[in-house]
């Protein structure tokens, strides 16, 4: 289980739990994030996949698709390469340079409506509780791919993922190379850190995501449902989540 303060408003903590297996202790707004079972109040229930960290190396690749290890082992011959960074070695620059690359993919999929500071805040406090990383994969200098996880004692959970697909000066190709690659780079470095658990964030099986999850499925994970979930716990939160359910929102103090 790893419990996350994203913020204390009015007094009332809000949190963030994930992987829990039963309830936390603590007071506040919970919300409970790949939760084994119902804990609260359902949010929605999560397809995901999972890749088993304590395999060797040649055990997870051999569980890929065909065409995905061939991609992967073609990254070499492009001269890619993948670079990470975790806890407290990302600094303010590596989340604003990840930030700045994620809304302008977010741009060239034609969503314009994401408010950039609020987006930044969430991930910085996720590197200041020391539990983010942040991976990238490059060519000649030039970054292809980016990925984000969120880091527990034991797992990562795949948390965003951005290309340079759309770019007129970048090949498709080489971008899902690249992307393909630095997903098994990822896992190797995350196997060398002592992780056993490697969760793709999620595999719905709605149209609309479809291709996501068949690139995902190519890595032969297992899958997995889970639950994510809301606890109000305590008067003083039950009392500033009746305020939030009336007004939509929570001013500052």
């Amino acid at each position: 289980m790893l419990v996350v303060n994203r913020r204390k408003k009015h007094g009332v903590d809000f949190r963030e739990v994930w992987y829990a297996e039963e309830k936390c202790g603590l007071d506040g707004i919970i919300l409970y994030r790949g939760a084994k079972k119902p804990i609260g109040r359902v949010l929605r229930e999560v397809r995901t996949l999972i890749t088993d960290l304590t395999q060797s190396e040649e055990e997870i690749v051999a569980k890929c698709q065909k065409d995905c290890r061939y991609q992967i082992r073609r990254a070499a011959r492009e001269n890619i390469t993948a670079e990470f960074k975790v806890g407290s070695e990302i600094t303010e620059q590596d989340i604003a340079q990840f930030c700045e690359f994620f809304i302008e993919f977010w741009k060239t999929k034609g969503i314009t409506d994401e408010k950039y500071e609020k987006y930044k805040e969430e991930i910085e406090t996720y590197a200041r509780e020391g539990v983010f990383a942040i991976t990238c994969a490059k060519q000649g200098g030039q970054t292809l791919v980016y990925h984000t996880y969120i880091v527990g004692d034991t797992f990562v959970r795949s948390y965003q993922s951005a290309s340079q697909f759309r770019s007129e000066a970048v090949s498709a190709r080489i971008v899902g190379i690249a992307n393909r690659y630095l997903h098994k780079a990822d896992m190797m470095y995350f196997k060398e850190m002592g992780k056993t658990t490697y969760d793709w964030g999620g595999a719905g099986l709605r149209e609309e995501v479809k291709n996501i999850t068949e690139f995902k499925e190519s890595f032969g994970g297992d899958e997995l449902y889970y639950y994510d979930c809301e606890d109000v716990v305590g008067l003083k939160a039950e009392a500033v989540k009746g305020v939030i359910n009336l007004i939509g929102v929570l001013t500052d103090d």
